[in-house]
């Protein structure tokens, strides 16, 4: 590199050399932030032993979790502040729900990240009322084996149920469709769905669902659009 001078510096000699591009000051020490690997990674939920806060004249509480990314040094661990990745399908009459929404994040090795998922119970008329809620850091549950973590929910009371929380890289993409359809089915069954599970790790200990169809009401030959 030359200066205006007509100075040379050689940077391999240097090794605290110093590049000024107008307002952009570029040391050899910021170099190690930039090559930190940024990956995508998905979030999967289930939740067990929910408390239920529905009257037992209306039967089971109907859950769905929000998901907060918070991100060290913006956000903090309480949730006051974050972005918001979404919420998850709701799970009518279950205090165990396998939510088949998953959340797609981008996670930067070596930069504490966390997760805060509040789990709510959706109510017909009036204001949804909250179950519970836990915080995941990220780097936890990578290490942990399978890539899962639990935690009991958070709250006023003791005993609102455990939550669980998947971490894996984004699957590539592939492109096809699965159509499927049940002909003369001989039972007593009244709104039919399926369900896509798959197992993770190599014990394969539970199973994760995937997708979930929607249902076919009164149906004995049902036929559900392509998943």
């Amino acid at each position: 590199i030359k200066s205006s001078k007509g100075k040379s510096f050689n940077l391999m000699k240097r090794s605290k050399a110093k590049i000024s591009l107008g307002e952009c000051n570029i040391t050899e020490a910021d170099t190690s932030a930039m090559t930190k690997p940024v990956k995508k990674l998905q979030l999967s939920l289930h939740a067990t032993d929910l408390k239920n806060l529905t009257s037992a004249l209306n039967g089971i509480s109907n859950p769905y979790a929000e998901v907060k990314l918070l991100v060290s040094g913006s956000d903090n661990e309480k949730g006051e502040k974050g972005k918001l990745l979404g919420r998850t399908e709701i799970v009518k009459n279950s205090l165990s729900p396998k939510w088949t929404t998953s959340f797609i994040l981008d996670y930067n090795f070596g930069k504490e990240a966390c997760v805060k998922v509040s789990v709510v119970d959706k109510v017909k008329k009036g204001s949804d009322t909250p179950i519970g809620s836990a915080v995941f850091k990220i780097e936890d549950i990578l290490r942990r084996r399978g890539n899962i973590n639990h935690i009991q929910l958070e709250t006023n009371k003791e005993g609102q149920g455990i939550l669980y929380a998947r971490i894996c890289e984004v699957p590539p993409i592939s492109a096809g469709k699965l159509i499927l359809r049940w002909q003369e089915f001989r039972g007593k069954i009244l709104d039919p769905f399926f369900e896509i599970r798959r197992k993770y790790g190599e014990d394969g200990e539970t199973w994760t669902p995937l997708y979930r169809s929607e249902n076919v009401r009164s149906n004995f030959c049902p036929q559900w659009n392509p998943a």
